[in-house]
């Protein structure tokens, strides 16, 4: 039997296979969603153009969420498939063995792997602002939001504070009405800034008209006002406070490293953006990693039907998807390095499909 002529059958039936689920996926996730939103696309007048270009942004998204539950299930179809129509058997007969016969497996699983570690760093978090840009304008008609002026909105320091701004003008790079608050390890409140306007003069932001409270570990309270304030401790410049600031997950690889040495730079706490940085690299590797072990655990039962083989994928997706949630929320408590924390799954998995190829290959 020709190796090279195995591995395309079998790379290119599996492709096929992931490609009818991750399209199924869409489809479903799709119509579940427009029909649970579908009284408010009627009150809102929505045309087909609008409706296909909101999921049209979502799709990258949807992708990169199903893909590792469609390889797993492409997996366990094609194994039994081989089983039932006896073709696994052809091929344990001219001598090849099961590590060999699922390489090609292997190889797929690996570039879906590398395929969503490319979407969801570069595409996936600007077609969500997009989709969100979509229906903000087109579907509720609010109007586009104008960074370099804009009112009542919150924003995030690097270094841990919050600031909640009344409003901000970008032309003469002034915020009023702004309240700052610092937190400590156990989100308690240690200090509160309350200012008229903060202007932005010779590379540093100053307090105008300042009400200072410091909040001792006693509850004692510290209070002072000031006409004019420095404040070295707010590190943005006015571009900052006028661009869109991204969450963590909407950062690509780059923009979350820097994030998160600004943070520090700061003194700031990084673990739980630390987490999501650890996410982002090793979340794709889960493709490859469904491969490990749906394929092996096929060939223990490759007669089985393909409801046992859905339940079975739902079931191992379900696992995997709630040790990552589990690991990320202990990451970002700190309970766990951020490292561990955001690859618990994932060395259970790999653990768990190390084992069961082990017991094919005896077989």
């Amino acid at each position: 039997m020709n190796a090279r002529k195995l591995d395309v059958y079998l790379a290119s039936r599996f492709i096929k296979m992931i490609i009818v689920a991750v399209s199924s996926f869409v489809v479903i996730f799709v119509s579940v969603d427009a029909f649970d939103h579908f009284t408010r696309w009627v009150d809102k007048d929505v045309s087909p153009g609008i409706f296909l270009e909101y999921y049209f942004y979502g799709l990258p998204y949807i992708i990169v969420l199903v893909l590792p539950v469609a390889v797993l299930l492409s997996s366990l179809f094609l194994i039994s498939s081989l089983s039932r129509r006896n073709e696994l058997v052809a091929m344990r007969a001219a001598g090849i063995s099961i590590p060999r016969i699922l390489l090609p497996l292997f190889l797929v699983g690996a570039l879906a792997s590398l395929f969503e570690l490319g979407v969801g760093d570069f595409i996936v978090s600007n077609a969500i602002y997009q989709q969100s840009q979509v229906k903000r304008v087109q579907i509720d008609g609010q109007e586009p939001i104008n960074y370099s002026r804009r009112s009542g909105f919150a924003h995030r320091s690097p270094g841990g504070a919050i600031l909640d701004i009344g409003f901000f003008n970008g032309e003469t790079e002034i915020l009023t009405d702004v309240t700052v608050e610092w937190f400590d390890d156990s989100s308690r409140i240690t200090r509160r800034l309350d200012m008229d306007r903060m202007i932005w003069c010779d590379t540093l932001w100053t307090g105008i008209g300042t009400v200072d409270r410091v909040f001792g570990p006693s509850g004692a309270l510290v209070y002072t006002t000031s006409d004019s304030l420095p404040l070295p401790g707010i590190t943005e410049t006015p571009e900052d406070f006028g661009s869109r600031q991204k969450a963590p997950q909407e950062m690509n690889f780059i923009e979350l490293w820097n994030y998160i040495k600004m943070v520090d730079a700061a003194g700031g706490d990084s673990r739980g953006d630390m987490v999501e940085f650890y996410l982002k690299i090793l979340f794709p590797l889960s493709n490859l990693i469904m491969v490990m072990v749906g394929a092996p655990l096929a060939l223990r039962n490759p007669r089985s039907g393909k409801a046992s083989s859905i339940g079975l994928a739902i079931l191992l997706a379900f696992i995997f998807f709630s040790l990552l949630r589990f690991g990320q929320t202990l990451g970002h408590k700190g309970a766990l390095p951020p490292l561990l924390a955001a690859s618990i799954a994932e060395i259970v998995f790999v653990a768990l499909g190390l084992f069961l190829l082990t017991r094919a290959s005896r077989t």
